[in-house]
């Protein structure tokens, strides 16, 4: 199981307002805003309690601005929102503690943030939970615990944990060994545009497991998922590629046409589900 201790937030800053909201992407997809470091306008928000805001000034901290780069600074704000009771801070905190970011690495602390998060309904937070659990990082391994937070995160809709669900069958993690239940949880992490489960489907298909084999159907999971690995999934999306090119030579000029052919409509089924920006929060309010 892969790890995937990403910080999951970016801003968006509104024209000529201290008004932040947050986003499910990564902060290395993060555009500073004008001014967001003058001292000024961060008192201006913290009188705000704006809890948003202060998270989004730390992954302005975490990407680097205007020469400026420090997780010890980014660490204080996340603090100062998850005192206020802002999980997507709780868990941004875990983060930094699971990568060794500004602290010493701690899974065990890391595991302490994510449960706060967790408890209080951050679906991120309880895939990582589960991902502690199943890892034996920072507690001991029990893959009943990893199924029940990975469960918990995918009745929200997350598609990294129904992904892991998925594994754990395709492993019998845990479970009895299911492949079809493993097919099952793939296609519903697919379904949000998650690249790992569309591999994971494209592979079932070339190997014969839970379906009849099928390498024109494999070849169109793959192509499909080459379109929507991450950055930070490379090494991942580079033996995706290589499949692709193993798969695609062994097959005729028609069955590739076909394949692309089915890969346009699983494209279509499969766009990554992008979350709405939340309501701005209130002077005061806690978000949770």
């Amino acid at each position: 199981m892969k790890l995937q201790f990403l910080v999951l937030s970016v801003f968006l800053l509104c024209s000529g307002a201290a008004v932040a909201f947050d986003q499910e992407e990564t902060f290395t997809d993060l555009t500073p805003g004008k001014d967001m470091l003058d001292p000024g306008r961060l008192s201006e928000l913290l009188r705000q309690n704006d809890v948003r805001a202060m998270n989004n000034i730390a992954l302005l901290w975490v990407k680097g601005y205007d020469g400026k780069q420090s997780f010890e600074e980014a660490l204080k704000w996340w603090k100062e929102a998850a005192r206020r009771g802002y999980t997507v801070a709780m868990n941004n905190i875990g983060l930094l503690y699971a990568n060794g970011h500004g602290v010493p690495q701690d899974y065990t602390e890391a595991l302490n943030w994510w449960h706060q998060s967790a408890f209080l309904g951050n679906a991120w937070a309880m895939n990582s939970v589960g991902d502690l659990y199943e890892n034996g990082l920072g507690t001991s391994r029990n893959l009943l615990m990893a199924m029940t937070w990975y469960q918990s995160a995918a009745e929200q809709g997350e598609p990294m944990a129904m992904y892991n669900i998925g594994v754990l069958y395709e492993a019998g993690g845990g479970v009895t060994r299911d492949d079809a239940q493993a097919l099952a949880w793939f296609r519903k992490s697919a379904g949000r545009g998650y690249a790992s489960a569309m591999h994971s489907i494209g592979k079932i298909y070339a190997e014969g497991r839970a379906v009849g084999a099928d390498p024109v159907e494999a070849l169109a999971w793959y192509s499909v998922a080459d379109l929507r690995y991450p950055p930070q999934d490379a090494v991942e999306a580079k033996i995706n590629r290589k499949h692709i090119q193993e798969l695609a030579a062994q097959l005729d000029a028609g069955q590739r046409a076909r394949a692309k052919d089915r890969a346009a409509a699983i494209d279509v089924l499969t766009q990554p589900v992008n979350a709405e920006p939340p309501t701005p929060l209130k002077p005061g309010e806690k978000s949770t």
